[in-house]
């Protein structure tokens, strides 16, 4: 089975892409962009959004299976018009396309969000629209042009992954405490808080499963930011006293309260496990 990871180069990518090369049995091929990374040697540079260099690392590779491990926050939608675009025109019916997306599609934020209940897009003056409407518009676009699909919706990433790098909201919670630093997070806003290497794990064991659709990943357990940082302070050795709950009234009112995930259905059939907070 040949698998391509697109974004191999990124936090969750990395490791998708470590696993699938250490078990041995498939021929991985991914891609970085501009930046190459210590200890994946192998991957091949490459700008998705321009075509004639897409075609012709696709006819290359002709995958199986394409692992969407791509993301920009600023430029969400470039990556959805064009990077995606390109990679639809050239995929066969027998290529399952498998897309990582995000818990923010639900802008609304009145979760736990189960599979069924529909995304919703946030106006053109959020700060986070760009990110979240192209999600929206990317899972939208593969359900109606692509038979053989998963796209796996799942919450905040943290933890180190395969490579030793840590995520930026536990790096920033480090360097502030160790600086003595107290942290104020709130209490109000609810994630499904996935550890980085479950999720992988988790990816790489539906690769080569008859299985499609959107599926929720992640524990059943949901937390707010503050639980999850002062969690975070107490397992990398750190005074979880430090870290604060933030007065209601200077919550961040552009960001949906609660995004959290229903998972059952996808753990259901899942070998791999999440841990908990």
């Amino acid at each position: 089975m040949k698998i391509c990871v697109f974004g191999a180069d990124g936090y969750l990518g990395s490791a998708i892409y470590k696993i699938l090369k250490e078990k041995g049995n498939f021929h991985v091929s991914g891609t970085y962009y501009q930046e190459p990374v210590h200890g994946l040697e192998d991957l091949e540079e490459l700008d998705i959004n321009q075509p004639e260099a897409f075609s012709t690392y696709y006819k290359n590779h002709e995958p199986d299976v394409v692992i969407w491990s791509l993301m920009n926050t600023e430029e969400e939608d470039v990556l959805v018009n064009e990077g995606l675009t390109h990679l639809i025109t050239h995929l066969s019916p027998e290529t399952k396309l498998i897309y990582l997306s995000s818990d923010f599609v639900f802008s609304a934020g009145e979760g736990p969000y189960s599979e069924e209940d529909q995304p919703k897009q946030l106006s053109e003056d959020n700060p986070r629209s760009v990110y979240v409407n192209g999600k929206i518009k990317a899972e939208k676009i593969i359900q109606k042009e692509i038979g053989n699909y998963l796209i796996l919706r799942m919450g905040p990433l943290y933890g180190e992954n395969l490579l030793g790098i840590n995520d930026e909201r536990s790096s920033k919670l480090e360097e502030s405490l160790s600086a003595g630093e107290n942290v104020f997070k709130s209490d109000l806003l609810i994630r499904s808080f996935a550890h980085v290497q479950d999720i992988a794990k988790a990816v790489v064991e539906l690769v080569p499963q008859d299985l499609s659709g959107i599926f929720h990943m992640g524990p059943d357990q949901h937390a707010s930011y503050h639980s999850f940082y002062r969690k975070r302070a107490q397992e990398l050795s750190l005074d979880p006293g430090m870290v604060k709950e933030q007065p209601p009234e200077e919550t961040d009112p552009s960001l949906p309260i609660n995004t959290s995930l229903e998972t059952k259905k996808l753990n259901g059939v899942l070998d791999a496990s999440f841990r908990e907070l």
